[in-house]
């Protein structure tokens, strides 16, 4: 059974997780809070995305026909966000804090943990990588 942790929804929708980026021109398909079916993996902090739980779905897209653009120029970006990374949206909209900010620095630590667990073990050929146990 999953581990639902509670938060608001509609601020965590207010969030915007791309806030300061340089973009395209986005503009918001969907944004909503829907319950998980199957575990994609969340944007901000690269964790699995729990099924049973409630996260945030986001689709973006950039370029429209009814604006005259070609159909193969137009992109759609799919987002998903977990609920832990939710709650984290919700507190911050709220206090200006930066738990989102934490949760990212923690995807990046632990892809770069990836990487180093993945290195070649002392005086063995180049052709036989041994993953180390954490």
């Amino acid at each position: 059974m999953a581990n639902i942790i509670a938060f608001n929804e509609t601020e965590a929708l207010l969030y915007n997780p791309f806030e300061g980026d340089y973009g395209d021109g986005e503009r918001e398909i969907v944004n909503e809070i829907v319950t998980v079916q199957e575990p994609p993996r969340c944007h901000t902090c690269g964790g699995k995305l729990t099924p049973g739980t409630r996260c945030r779905h986001l689709v973006e897209q950039v370029g429209d026909e009814d604006e005259g653009d070609e159909p193969e120029s137009i992109r759609r970006t799919e987002y998903w966000f977990c609920q832990h990374c939710c709650a984290a949206m919700a507190k911050d909209i709220n206090d200006g804090g930066d738990r989102v900010g934490s949760r990212t620095a923690r995807m990046i630590a632990n892809r770069e943990r990836a990487i180093d667990t993945n290195c070649l073990q002392p005086n063995s050929p180049a052709s036989e990588t041994v993953p180390h146990v954490l």
